[in-house]
């Protein structure tokens, strides 16, 4: 993958100098400045990440797409069984209990149960705990990273396009015919993608899957103040 980010990083900046501009024309859209930008940004997630964290980092976008995001339904569903779980317990309904932690489809309810019945000591339940929540960081937090670092980096591949603009038109400016407002004004509009693509785009993105990854670690911090808290009811039943 990083070989392929590299490559598509060559590409970017020779597609920079290739071909001719309109220096006639003053245009919102150029498309040098939108493949510096969006390719440059690309190549970087490429060469700092594995393949599936690649395909990771673009198919979060799900996340942001109505009825189409796993992260925010799943923290309201393990919440949810949290709670239940807690109140089955505290109500004497063990059975129901076990049921419940057997159909979930999440680790920590199971985890919570186990830990629950075998009354586990405290340095127990926040080792457990711990390995559950290095589980999520290393599924979410590399395509999370990702995304703020482009809020980073964008800007930069917009400098870069906009050189590559800017040494076209000093090479142009010999030209009788040659419109250099025109031509100066598209070179600049590389900085403006790469401004809008990491301020108004990629930085909201990577803010926003934070939010839910911070949401599902907290889940799984009152999971485990919950299991304490069974345990210590159960020591005083007992």
């Amino acid at each position: 993958m990083q070989i392929l980010g590299l490559a598509l990083l060559a590409f970017v900046v020779a597609y920079g100098f290739g071909g001719e501009r309109d220096a006639t024309t003053i245009t919102a859209f150029d498309l040098h400045a939108a493949v510096m930008v969006l390719g440059g940004s690309l190549s970087a997630v490429m060469v700092m990440s594995s393949a599936r964290n690649t395909l990771r980092t673009f198919g979060y976008l799900r996340e942001l797409l109505p009825g189409l995001g796993t992260l925010k339904p799943a923290n309201e569903a393990l919440e949810a069984e949290r709670v239940q779980l807690a109140q089955l317990w505290l109500d004497g309904n063990r059975a129901q209990a076990v049921t419940l932690a057997e159909a979930s489809t999440f680790p920590a309810t199971g985890r919570m149960l186990k830990l629950v019945l075998d009354r586990a000591p405290a340095e127990g339940v926040k080792s457990a705990f711990t390995e559950l929540q290095h589980a999520e960081l290393s599924r979410w937090q590399p395509a999370v990273g990702n995304w703020e670092l482009l809020a980073k980096l964008a800007p930069s591949f917009g400098m870069v396009g906009t050189i590559t603009g800017m040494i076209q038109l000093f090479q142009s400016m010999g030209s009788e015919d040659s419109n250099l407002g025109a031509a100066l004004s598209m070179a600049l509009l590389a900085t403006l993608y790469g401004v809008a693509f990491g301020a108004g785009i990629a930085g909201p993105i990577g803010h926003f899957l934070r939010g839910l990854l911070d949401e599902r670690l907290g889940v799984l911090e009152r999971c485990e103040q919950t299991v304490g808290e069974l345990i210590a009811w159960s020591g005083r039943d007992a």
